[in-house]
Order: structure tokens, then C-alpha cells, then sequence
């Protein structure tokens, strides 16, 4: 545990060292159930939002003149959603840190930098998959592409800094665990690309989709 602040606890990620000899592997597991639950929270606010807008898509879609400026809007608004759905979580923690310990400490600002851009990242992974057959099953698939990554770099270290599930935990970030840990600039990086990529390889998707 990390003291008594919930912004560490439940968005620090996996504070367990994987380069040690003697790991826990049962608190391992337990803190990567504890940083899905936030995200699993997110993913599921972003799938109501999906859903209650598919209702009204087909209406909506035709004040756009072209399917690139669709996309786009609905690419950004969907992503202002998921955004704002995780600012509050973020922000309903950091109250509750400040009532129950009086603050909130320069790593919780670490830590809401990594695991925001992770969010948003996550994000638009789902709303790429949103747009395939996979759209029901997004949310597990996303979690599961979290879990397995992360538990891929832990086991063995010499690749953690390039996999998915590391790049939003202050714990395993340079950050926290000095030149051992994950590189903090090549994952805001990796992630912002990855958002880019995820903008451009959706408006393939819905014009492809369109042409059918």
C-alpha cells in the first residue's frame, strides 16, 4: 500500500518491482486489478455514451457534408466525453485525498500527467474498435490488451519499456524508480502517435464502412 492516498493506490498502478527476486505476486495481481477497476469505470461511461449515440447517429450524420468531417466531429466529441467522464473520476479521487490527508502531493500530479494521456489513449483505441464488428466486445478486449501487456513487461523487464500496459503507471515510470524504470517521454510519445494513428485508421474504417 502507498500511505493512505487513493490517487497512488488506484492510479499509481503496480508499485511491485518485476527486476526483484522475491515479488508477491498476489499483491502484483491485486494492484493490477485495482488500476483496470478506474479504467474498466471509463470504458463503460465511454459504451453508454456509444450506445445512446448510435440511437441518433443516422439523423445526426447528415449535417455534415462529407464523412471526413463527420469523422472528425465525431471523433473529437467522443473523445471530450471520455475525457471529461475521466476528469471527474480523477477529480471525485483528488477531493477525497485532500478531506482524508490533507493534499495532494507533487507525484500525484506524475501521476495524473501518465495515467490522463494513458486514458486517452485507451480512448480512442475504443472508439477505432467502435467502429468494427468487435464494438461489443471492446471494452474486455482493451483490458485485456492492458493486463497482458503489463504483465509481459513484469515478467520480463528488458522489454517492459515497450509494452502498452506499462506506459500510464507512475510506478514503473523513470519517474519513480529512477533509470530502471519505463521512459516517461518515449511513452507521452509512443501515445500520442498512437492517438494520431487511431484518428486516421477510423476515418479509413467509416469510409470504407460508407462505401459498402
Amino acid at each position: 500500500m502507498n500511505g493512505d492516498s487513493l490517487i497512488l493506490n488506484f492510479f499509481g498502478g503496480v508499485s511491485r518491482d518485476g527486476s526483484s527476486w522475491a515479488v508477491d505476486f498476489d499483491m502484483v495481481l491485486y494492484e493490477l486489478a485495482r488500476w483496470l477497476l478506474f479504467i474498466g469505470i471509463c470504458l463503460l461511461a465511454q459504451g453508454v455514451w456509444f450506445e445512446k449515440w448510435r440511437k441518433i447517429e443516422p439523423l445526426a450524420c447528415y449535417r455534415y457534408t462529407t464523412i471526413k468531417i463527420w469523422w472528425r466531429w465525431k471523433f473529437f466529441r467522443s473523445l471530450l466525453n471520455g475525457v471529461l467522464a475521466a476528469a471527474v473520476l480523477f477529480i471525485a479521487v483528488i477531493v477525497t485525498d485532500i478531506i482524508n490527508i490533507g493534499g495532494f502531493s507533487d507525484e500525484g500530479w506524475k501521476v495524473f500527467i501518465l495515467w490522463f494521456v494513458h486514458i486517452i489513449t485507451i480512448i480512442t483505441f475504443f472508439l477505432v474498435l467502435d467502429l468494427t464488428r468487435l464494438r461489443k466486445l471492446a471494452p474486455a478486449i482493451l483490458l485485456l490488451l492492458e493486463g497482458i501487456t503489463f504483465l509481459v513487461g513484469f515478467l520480463n523487464m528488458k522489454i517492459s519499456w515497450f509494452m502498452y500496459g506499462m506506459w500510464g503507471m507512475y510506478f514503473q515510470s523513470r519517474w519513480y524508480y529512477g533509470e530502471t524504470g519505463v521512459s516517461v517521454l518515449s511513452s507521452l510519445i509512443t501515445e500520442g502517435i498512437l492517438i494520431i494513428l487511431s484518428y486516421l485508421i477510423g476515418g479509413i474504417l467509416l469510409k470504407r464502412t460508407a462505401q459498402k
